[in-house]
């Protein structure tokens, strides 16, 4: 394989990042501040799209192989990371490059703000982390479509698979989600600045949306809804939003993921309810909100948190559930981080179909359930790679003068992108100082954003020989 069967990939990535630094620059005007930065971005983004388009100008879809997959993975997310720091080092200029490395990682991989730069008056980086964490979901949800599954699965790739039109269309419904839910916080919060930079942060499934950087929020109960309700469309499929457009809204109620996210949010948010039923006294359809508000922010790894909820200082006992949560996340070819819902009903039917083995070893099972076992075996083992990473990485981070309960918390929120929101309930003020610790804060990032099975192949001895 060759690198540059992958300029492709990155002529799309630099037209979304034009795109960004064009909403970035119009954004400034309105908002009357400095749109230098994202000015000098797309400049450098129209320079490096000229050159890569002039050196292979041809789609060069039948070549699309799984090497090819793999590698533009990568290549996407680094071109994102290295560009999508430009506008931030003009902006903090005396800040240490790492610091600002780690924090655009940080936002593209929809884990929010964590960072201890002081950015609370600055407007421009305000506006840079909206779009930053929006096109950090968009990639996701690209790459998820198209590739994540792909390199998954046995079968060889079709050769129509990929095309410029799917990924339109991926983008153009993408960003019709977000227009229509800015208009709708438009009205519910008076002001378009604050409406668009909630969207933004909700539909990447991201807390960073505060101008301090708070995620606690305090909203009336239909804000606090409507908020729900884009956590929700965040974390879905982006083709199940597309089948919904194209068959009708009834569609939603046919997925078994957003049936199975149902029923976990459905039980504990009464399990929660139960649990608080004497020590908070809030009017039940209130507290039933707030609980459900705080069951669906985690497990779309948002992690935003309900403030008068939190007051009660109860949360913290509840710490572990939050963070099963999170590990649960949403479908795979969404916004949000986690092993994905898909896959944890892989899990179960593959467990299943072994232990139906065990136990009745002379019969054999019906035609439709022992379909796709290779995809189940392969996604069981994505997921045990998942889980075993949390400890090992744990470990490793605890050697920098945290404690392993601390650092297991930390890594949770980092590999599922879910932010600071358990670190916040948890009471552990952290951020990582020295390089090594940044370094590993951010693999870890990118392992829960990129996917941790597939990161592995980075370490594969064939992978690099057919490169």
């Amino acid at each position: 394989m060759k690198v540059q069967q992958t300029y492709d990939f990155i002529l799309i990535s630099q037209i979304i990042i034009a795109f960004g630094a064009i909403l970035a620059i119009f954004w400034s005007f309105v908002r009357n501040v400095n749109f230098i930065p994202f000015l000098l971005l797309l400049l450098a983004s129209i320079f490096i799209f000229v050159t890569v388009y002039i050196s292979n100008n041809k789609l060069n879809k039948s070549q699309i192989d799984k090497s090819t997959c793999l590698l533009s993975i990568f290549i996407i997310w680094l071109v994102l990371i290295i560009m999508g720091a430009i506008p931030l080092y003009l902006i903090f200029p005396d800040e240490k490059i790492k610091d600002i490395i780690f924090l655009t990682i940080s936002l593209v991989s929809t884990n929010g703000v964590w960072t201890e730069i002081e950015y609370s008056n600055v407007a421009s980086f305000l506006i840079w982390q909206s779009i930053l964490q929006w096109l950090g979901g968009l990639c996701t949800i690209i790459i998820g479509s198209f590739f994540i599954e792909m390199v998954l699965n046995k079968k060889p790739i079709s050769k129509d698979y990929f095309s410029i039109e799917n990924v339109r269309i991926i983008f153009l419904l993408y960003l019709s989600i977000t227009i229509i839910f800015s208009v709708i916080f438009r009205f519910l919060i008076k002001d378009w600045n604050d409406a668009i930079q909630l969207t933004m942060a909700l539909i990447s499934t991201s807390n960073a949306f505060n101008s301090e950087g708070n995620i606690m929020i305090e909203f009336n109960m239909i804000t606090k809804f409507f908020m729900m309700f884009t956590m929700i469309l965040g974390a879905l499929s982006i083709n199940l939003h597309y089948k919904s457009f194209a068959h009708g809204f009834s569609t939603y109620f046919k997925s078994k993921n957003l049936k199975f996210a149902f029923i976990i949010i459905s039980i504990f948010t009464l399990i929660l309810s139960m649990y608080t039923f004497s020590s908070i006294k809030m009017p039940f359809i209130e507290k039933y909100m707030d609980i459900s508000f705080l069951i669906i922010s985690f497990i779309t790894t948002t992690g935003v948190i309900p403030e008068k909820l939190y007051s009660y200082g109860l949360l913290n006992n509840i710490i572990i559930l939050l963070a099963l949560l999170t590990l649960v996340g949403g479908a795979v070819n969404s916004t949000s981080g986690g092993l994905k819902a898909t896959r944890v009903i892989y899990m179960y039917k593959y467990v299943y179909r072994d232990l139906f083995r065990l136990v009745n070893p002379r019969k054999i099972m019906a035609k439709d359930k022992i379909i796709n076992i290779d995809n189940a075996t392969q996604i069981f083992l994505c997921c045990i790679l998942y889980l075993i990473s949390i400890p090992i990485l744990s470990v490793l981070l605890s050697i920098f003068h945290v404690s392993f309960e601390e650092s297991f918390i930390i890594v949770i929120s980092a590999i599922t992108n879910s932010g600071i929101g358990l670190l916040e309930l948890s009471n552990i003020n952290y951020y990582p100082d020295t390089f090594m610790e940044i370094f590993i804060l951010s693999i870890v990032l990118l392992c829960g954003r990129i996917e941790i099975f597939i990161t592995m192949t980075l370490f594969s001895i064939l992978f690099w020989k057919r490169i």
